[in-house]
């Protein structure tokens, strides 16, 4: 206005108003983004990634863990094999690809994480980010280091059953079912027997995530300059791919990149189904014959 100019050049620059999506900003917006000084130069606090290959595999690291290595095996032997892949592969580029470009974008056009984006969209869904940032922190890998700190005894604990207290002989409860399944349950879980049962929570586990998240937090301490040498393995939770894609330019072609994570994690998929279903067929057989023995 002619009483304050400075509310003019304010609003321009500001990308990232609350009111960003109205209609009586957007030509203001527009001209923003047209500008090529606003569109390639992060905000002065916001780090870049140190390259564009660092990011991609930041990406992949996400998308590519746990689930895709035995989940989609799973899913896939029991839902009909051939034709659910015909329907996962359907479902990725008429879902999958949409919404991992929808969050892409958003994170890479306004350059904040899953909490200041949703606040931008709407001050009154905001607590979607902080929702996200409450599921993070129940998905860090705790079972995971627990199982690899087993796994150096040997024999390893879950693959025989163990001796009851000064007697030669296995524990009935685990006879009746398998080591494995006496393992998870009883040592790793420590289930009790009803669920009126309760108690503190489990030692083990809670320490094993404590050490999972004060490892991410040592390897994401300096952003996305130490973040993308360890980060692969890391990728926990929601709203990751929002703040992941923060970190690039905003003229970076985000459809492309939506389009190369989707197919590698679904070359990575097919890849662990492969090995997977042939190390399962092998058990299988040895199991077989040592019933048949038996």
């Amino acid at each position: 206005s002619p009483k304050n100019p400075g509310v003019i050049s304010i609003r321009t620059l500001d990308t990232l108003s609350p009111n960003i999506w109205s209609d009586e900003d957007s030509d203001e917006i527009l001209e923003t983004t047209d500008s090529d000084e606003l569109k390639d130069k992060a905000p002065p606090d916001r780090p870049y990634w140190a390259n564009k290959i660092e990011y991609l595999l930041a990406q992949v690291g996400f998308s590519v863990g746990l689930s895709t290595i035995w989940r989609f095996p799973y899913l896939c032997f029991h839902n009909g094999g051939g034709s659910f892949l015909i329907i996962y592969i359907l479902m990725l580029f008429l879902i999958g690809v949409p919404l991992l470009f929808l969050e892409m974008a958003a994170g890479q056009r306004m350059r904040q994480g899953s909490i200041g984006v949703w606040k931008v969209i709407s001050p009154w869904i905001g607590g979607v980010g902080v929702l996200h940032c409450g599921l993070v922190l129940q998905c860090a890998h705790g079972l995971d280091l627990f199982y690899l700190v087993q796994s150096f005894q040997s024999p390893l604990p879950w693959s025989v059953c163990p001796l009851l207290r000064n007697s030669s002989t296995y524990d009935p409860e685990c006879v009746r079912t398998t080591s494995t399944t006496y393992f998870w349950y009883r040592n790793v879980l420590m289930a009790t027997d009803k669920i009126e049962m309760g108690g503190l929570p489990v030692k083990h586990l809670s320490v094993s995530v404590f050490v999972t998240w004060l490892i991410i937090c040592i390897s994401m301490i300096r952003g996305p300059k130490s973040s993308g040498k360890i980060f692969l393995s890391m990728g926990h939770g929601f709203g990751s791919f929002i703040a992941i894609s923060s970190y690039i330019p905003r003229s970076n072609n985000c459809v492309m990149d939506a389009f190369a994570v989707a197919l590698l994690n679904l070359v990575a998929s097919l890849t662990a189904m492969v090995f997977v279903f042939a190390t399962m067929g092998h058990l299988a057989t040895k199991n077989n014959n040592k019933c048949y023995v038996k």
